[in-house]
């Protein structure tokens, strides 16, 4: 008969029979692990021997990359059926037909080391076997003797993976001989406290052998496809049984052993509700810490694991903390700092808390990856702490340090379970600006003893404006670059390369690509084939690459895969590679590349990693910078990071170049640098390089506005479109922005804000005036609008205002003891606001005095508000004269602590010095920053005319006109300098409608006055650094003096006893007669020609020539052209050089040796020729 059809009932019951006997006879000579049963009917299905026969295949662990499918693999595409969700997104994949999803399987990542029944320790370890089950497991029991910390740690990060992944996790070990330790316990309840964030369940319980003996060690897995393994043998959960130790332990697998690994299984569940088990809490945990022996007592199978110290900070964690010593001491109870990825600020944190003072302390982020991450920094600096999580699923309120998703912590019914006093410290991360209000309202809620505010990126993040949450206090910056000049992270070379998706098809939507169309346009045939290309060009050895969605990561996987690359994706579906088992994989060098979406943006150590891969649009600058930042730990022998970067047609790709290079938010400055860029002169801190393609560069610009008068509306516009909501005034005033601004064209902040078509009902009819007041009372929009003008010389009217908007007495009335205590706790928060109110904030009599005769008298009395008095004060009550009905309470609410904030803010940020100081904004007219004065009416001591003034210790002229200073001189000279100055300091856009720098006249000596700038948040001055490039006037500042155009537009300047040399090689602008023949001889040698006039026997140019025997420094700075895009180009600092010889009068030609040769990435573009090559 020819094929199983044909064949009657008996004779398919006798070949059935047959399998049975072939079975037996196999495993009289082998043990396989499963098996497959076949019959091929007919030409089409395989058959080649045309009569009925079954086919008996045994199968083995490990004998092919992905059994999963077994027989259906007859039909490759069906083998694996999970993989058929990607059918609905069959043209990006139809063109390429992998045969696993997302690059290397499960098995072909992670596999045990042999399939032998037998593990036997030494060079047989059982840790390895132990991971590659781990990776596919999906619930794991464990039943040991004892568990110590360091055999916990060797798979502690696998066990995490499986929780995360929704598996179940069951613990039991022993109190035999007090041999586990408490650490260890510690540690499996710390991950019993995650897994509520998770999918998973943990389980602990210990055996409580009351002196009886207890030695069971088993490690039994259930896997994802159904099978299962167990080993049963000697190895505890130690580093030594699970590593070098001699340990036996049997594997026993259901296909080989069912009824031995059914025994197993029910051996552990009868044991683990054993009557002496228990649960396992901190309570247990502490009485049994109390109650161990201090000296354990000596027993055959354990040697002592002694834990690591825990970490030291490094150098800049220092410096942040003295910082944050420094900062309480002057009385601050909140602060900002920024630390760069890579540094650690999460570590910052946990040292700055672990002291005495702050018994409980609350960290607050608004992503459960950062809550888990932190909650692993502080358990290394508080090993014996209860750390507690409260989250949508788990809630522990009394741990000793509590961390809390801002979801569920800023909702009212949460807060109001937590006394204001209840944390002594309080550390809130970076968020993004739909947070904002939810932080605002937590951080008013709670007192705590410090407020510490966290980010890895400048102060202009995503919208969430957490430098006004800690009182405009930035205690300690310290950036990427400092970081890379410091020898502390890894330089970079970054490629921009240009992407061919167009974007402008991809709809957006609420603040991001539409998630669906995007991966259809990103994963592509041609796309790919381009990252692969990029990526055989450019990359290193360890790749991470940041995809758009989890299809989009496997299909570049499976693509990489198929080419020989040696790839898998990562990330939190079912298609997902094993997190941890890949990244250890990747770390040792047996994978090439890991395609993630946005699983490692923090929290992950890869210190190996040295490419970066940007395969997405970001529309997250805080995204983007923690992507970035994953490659620039230091190790040896990795000398950068490679970093490539799609750059595509949409605006969100201007983040891009703004984020690396530490932009300001002006799109003259990235219109700059991109010229920059192209000239091969951009500003970089040593080791680094910025390549962009040409067409790359096309693209940026053309995603550039056209440049208008009315930067604030653009940028307004842009923020809004970039985040999906509106700026707040303070926002825009972090920018460099003056809300104030659009008070001209529309009569205030709120009305612009309101013509823009951001304001609904009913914080619209508040704003326009159109809701009708109560008879007698005056108008909530008059308030609004006065509020934004009212002038302050302190703090107190505004932090009144707070103080009743933290009471929720706004409108309303509040009792004057009641304002008193809020006013107290707003005020001790700044060291500002203290100085403002002084000693009145010891004693509460003398508070409610100070506030009487000061914001209570001028908001009762009209002071500042054109006469109208919006609140009235009787008998220890103040209140507010105006009403908002109830529906739009909350509403004006809303915007009057927008206001507050604002001009709180403002005041903030004002140089404390004396009252007869000038402020003047900087604006312009015909195109050029000048001052306006104050007005001369409330400040008539005003100078007028010609007066002397000091800028950086130099003397000049300034003009005080009638309105504005419009001209600083040099004494005799006719220049005007005051152009230059304030772009030196404010950059291209000073001046520009919509900006707010100011700048301030001071007494100074001998009554006369002092310019200085006020800057936001800069950080403080440093040397010139080699191979950094500085404008013509930023280079006097850096040696103690000030800029003048006569003396400084010259090349050679002698002052106070050192030689500056400002060289431009590129003379081809010049007259012939001043082509000075200035050029770089070899990598650290320079050649530079004197002046015509000057000759080798002056005393000037004998001082030159001793100038090491004399002590004069030299410093040589040296640019290619004199412009870039018709602007003044920057000079580069080449360091130190020493006189070696010269020749020659009228001019002399000086010969030079410079200190450090010129950098590969400078040598081009300066000329520099290159060393000859060595000899054979």
């Amino acid at each position: 008969m020819a094929s199983w059809f044909e064949a009657t009932d008996e004779e398919r019951t006798e070949l059935m029979a047959a399998v049975a006997d072939a079975r037996t006879a196999i495993e009289r000579v082998h043990q396989p692990d499963g098996y497959n049963l076949g019959v091929n009917i007919g030409h089409v299905a395989g058959q080649t021997v045309f009569h009925v026969h079954v086919h008996v295949i045994p199968r083995y662990y490990g004998d092919v990359p992905a059994p999963r499918g077994g027989v259906r693999h007859v039909i490759p595409e069906k083998a694996d059926y999970v993989g058929t969700v990607r059918e609905a997104h069959a043209e990006s994949y139809a063109a390429f037909s992998p045969t696993t999803p997302g690059g290397l399987s499960a098995p072909a990542i992670m596999r045990p080391p042999h399939w032998q029944a037998l593990v036997r320790g030494g060079d047989d370890p059982l840790l390895p076997h132990l991971r590659a089950h781990l990776a596919t497991a999906v619930r794991v029991d464990l039943a040991v003797a004892f568990v110590l910390q360091r055999g916990l740690a060797q798979i502690d990060a696998h066990l995490q993976d499986v929780v995360r992944r929704g598996g179940r996790l069951r613990v039991l070990t022993g109190d035999y001989l007090d041999v586990t330790e408490p650490g260890a316990l510690q540690g499996l309840l710390d991950l019993a406290a995650l897994a509520s964030q998770w999918e998973g369940t943990v389980e602990l319980r210990v055996f409580q052998t009351a002196g009886e003996s207890f030695h069971p060690k088993a490690y039994i897995l259930h896997l994802s496809d159904g099978d299962g393994v167990a080993f049963v043998g000697s190895s505890n959960l130690s580093e030594l049984a699970l590593g070098r130790g001699i340990e036996w332990n049997y594997r026993v697998v259901p296909a080989r052993d069912r009824t031995g690994f059914g025994t197993v299984v029910a051996a552990f569940e009868a044991l683990f509700r054993h009557p002496n088990t228990t649960p396992v809490d901190a309570a247990w945990v502490a009485r049994y810490s109390a109650r161990r022996s201090t000296e354990l007592r000596r027993t055959v199978d354990l040697v002592p694991e002694p834990l690591p110290p825990p970490p030291e900070p490094h150098e800049v964690q220092r410096e942040a903390l003295a910082a944050l010593e420094r900062t309480r001491a002057e009385g601050n109870a909140a602060g900002l700092v920024v630390v760069a990825t890579g540094l650690g600020k999460t570590w910052l944190a946990a040292f700055d808390t672990n002291r005495s003072e702050y018994r409980r302390v609350l960290f607050v982020a608004h992503r459960e990856e950062i809550l888990a991450q932190a909650f692993a920094t502080f358990r290394r600096i508080r090993p014996t702490a209860v750390l507690g999580l409260y989250t949508g699923d788990e809630k522990a309120p009394d741990a000793d340090v509590l961390f809390a998703s801002i979801q569920t912590l800023g909702r009212a019914r949460h807060l109001g379970q937590f006394p204001p006093d209840a944390f002594d410290y309080i550390i809130v991360d970076e968020f993004h600006h739909a947070a904002a209000a939810t932080y605002r309202r937590l951080i008013d809620h709670f007192e705590p003893r410090f407020l510490l505010g966290l980010t890895a990126t400048p102060e202009r993040t995503d919208g969430g404006d957490l430098l006004a949450l800690c009182g405009e206090n930035l205690v300690y910056r310290y950036d990427l670059w400092d970081g890379i000049r410091r020898g502390l992270l890894a330089p970079f070379h970054y490629f921009g390369v240009p992407d061919e998706v167009d974007y402008r098809n991809i709809p957006w939507r609420s603040t991001r690509f539409d998630e669906e169309a995007l991966t259809r346009a990103t994963a592509t045939q041609s796309r790919a084939q381009n990252t692969l290309e990029q990526y055989r060009l450019r990359a290193g050895t360890r790749t991470l690459a940041f995809c758009c969605s989890t299809r989009h990561a496997d299909f570049m996987a499976d693509f990489f895969a198929g080419a020989g690359v040696r790839a898998v994706a990562v990330h939190s579906d079912a298609t997902s590679a094993p997190r941890t088992a890949s990244l250890e994989r990747l770390e040792a060098g047996e994978l090439d590349v890991i395609f993630a979406v946005d699983m490692f943006n923090e929290g992950v150590d890869l210190p190996h990693v040295d490419t970066i891969m940007m395969l997405r649009p970001t529309e997250s600058r805080i995204v983007w910078m923690q992507q970035f930042g994953r490659g620039l730990r230091k190790v040896e022998h990795k000398n950068h990071l490679t970093v490539i970067d799609y750059i595509g047609n949409h605006r969100t790709f201007l983040l891009k170049p703004q984020v690396l290079l530490g932009l300001p938010p002006f799109v003259a400055a990235v219109a700059e640098a991109l010229a920059h860029a192209v000239a091969g002169s951009l500003e970089l801190p040593p080791g680094c390089e910025v390549t962009y393609d040409l067409r790359a560069i096309e693209i940026l610009r053309a995603l550039l506005p056209m440049p208008t008068h009315d930067v604030l509306r653009a940028w307004y516009e842009d923020f809004r479109e970039r985040h999906g909501i509106r700026p707040r005034a303070v926002e825009a005033f972090h920018e460099g922005y003056a809300p104030r601004a659009v008070r001209q064209s529309h009569g205030s902040w709120l009305r612009f804000v309101d013509q823009m078509g951001d304001l609904g009902e009913p914080q619209a009819s508040l704003v326009r005036g159109t809701a009708a007041p109560s008879a007698g009372t005056p108008r909530v929009h008059e308030f609004l609008e006065d509020l934004e003008t009212t002038p302050m010389t302190k703090s107190y009217k505004m932090v009144v205002l707070l103080a009743m908007l933290n009471e929720n007495n706004l409108p309303g009335t509040v009792p004057i003891d009641d304002l008193a205590r809020t006013v107290t706790q707003l005020a001790r928060r700044s060291a500002r606001l203290q100085e403002d109110f002084g000693a009145a904030l010891a004693d509460p009599q003398a508070l409610k005095h100070h506030l009487e005769v000061n914001p209570i008298a001028a908001w009762s009395g009209g002071a500042g508000t054109h006469g109208v008095a919006y609140f009235a004060y009787e008998a220890g009550r103040f209140s507010s004269r105006f009403d908002a009905s109830l529906p739009q309470r909350e509403a004006f609410q809303e915007l009057v602590r927008e206001l507050v904030d604002w001009r709180l803010a403002e005041y903030l940020q004002r140089q404390p010095g004396s009252d007869d100081a000038i402020v003047c904004k900087v604006s312009h007219a015909g195109g050029r920053p000048i001052l306006f004065l104050p007005d001369r009416a409330t400040r008539p001591d005003i100078p007028e005319g010609a007066t002397p003034v000091l800028i950086d210790g130099q003397q000049y002229e300034a003009e005080f006109a009638k309105i504005a200073v419009n001209v600083i001189r040099s004494p005799g000279s006719t220049r005007n300098e005051l152009p230059g100055l304030l772009r030196g300091w404010f950059g291209p856009d000073a001046g520009l409608p919509g900006t707010s720098f100011q700048v301030r006249f001071e007494r100074a000596v001998d009554n006369v006055y002092q310019l200085v700038p006020l800057r936001h948040h800069t950080a403080p001055a440093h040397g010139p650094e080699e191979w950094r490039q500085y404008p013509r006037e930023a280079i006097p500042p850096l040696f103690g003096l000030s800029f003048s155009a006569p003396v400084w537009n010259q090349g050679f300047i002698f002052k106070n006893n050192r030689v500056i040399l400002l060289v431009t090689l590129d003379k081809s602008t010049q007259a012939k007669e001043h082509r000075y023949e200035d050029r770089f001889e070899t990598l650290d040698r320079f050649q530079w020609q004197s002046q015509n006039k000057q000759h080798r026997a002056g005393a000037t140019e004998q001082k030159v020539a001793r100038h090491v025997e004399l002590g004069i420094p030299v410093h040589l700075f040296v640019r290619k052209m004199p412009k870039i895009d018709g602007r003044a180009a920057p000079f580069l600092y080449c360091g130190e050089c020493e006189f070696v010889g010269w020749d020659g009068d009228r001019p002399i030609t000086v010969h030079w040796k410079l200190k450090s040769p010129v950098p590969d990435r400078w040598r081009s573009v300066l000329g520099v020729p290159n060393p000859p090559a060595p000899g054979p």
